[in-house]
């Protein structure tokens, strides 16, 4: 259960807002408050997801591997942010590793306790999963500006429009597949046909 200071911190919060105070109150009822040092794995990458946390103070780091195995921290969230919500959207495993880099404060809401906002008011439960999603919108816009800008400083230093192009030119790493393509372009396959290969594009 969270505090009244903690449920006036999330109302202040973009993802509650125009929840009606009693559904925050309510919400506060299930959530839990914790407490995790520094340097401890939150979430992990791949494991089934049932739970989202609200940092109300402290650090949390966002790693993700790349194809070569490096770890590369993707974000960091700081109070007011909100690690493993995409859960409750796409109902997939974790996308990333999760870590405290600093002690962190939490609230931790989990799936089954936001079922109960469903049963009990499905026009909040469904503003408080648009206002999610809109997060979330916020969060892929800023990542297509980021990629956008890492692409075109590619192009400037080598002349190749293709990522994983300019990372075999500049390696010449066997380890990466010939056929990579960019992410942005129509996926190729090539199929059998009386013996010669047929080129099939799927837009």
């Amino acid at each position: 259960m969270l505090s009244q200071r903690d449920l006036d911190f999330l109302r202040g919060l973009s993802v509650f807002a125009g929840l009606r105070d009693d559904v925050t109150v309510n919400i506060g009822k299930h959530a839990e408050r914790i407490e995790i040092e520094s340097d401890r794995l939150l979430y992990r990458e791949g494991e089934p997801a049932n739970e989202m946390a609200v940092v109300l103070d402290g650090k949390l780091d966002v790693i993700k591997k790349c194809y070569n195995g490096l770890e590369v921290c993707i974000a960091s969230l700081g109070p007011g942010d909100i690690a493993g919500e995409m859960s409750l959207i796409d109902i997939q495993p974790r996308s990333a590793d999760v870590w405290a880099r600093a002690p962190v404060s939490l609230a931790v809401l989990k799936h089954v306790d936001l079922i109960s906002v469903y049963r009990e008011d499905k026009q909040s439960y469904t503003l408080l999963v648009l206002n999610i999603a809109r997060e979330i919108s916020i969060r892929l816009r800023r990542l297509d500006t980021a990629v956008a800008n890492i692409k075109g400083h590619i192009l400037e230093v080598t002349g190749v429009s293709d990522v994983r192009g300019a990372i075999r030119a500049s390696s010449n790493d066997s380890s990466i597949p010939s056929n990579s393509a960019d992410p942005g372009a129509p996926a190729v396959a090539l199929e059998k046909n009386d013996g010669e290969g047929k080129d099939t594009r799927t837009n």
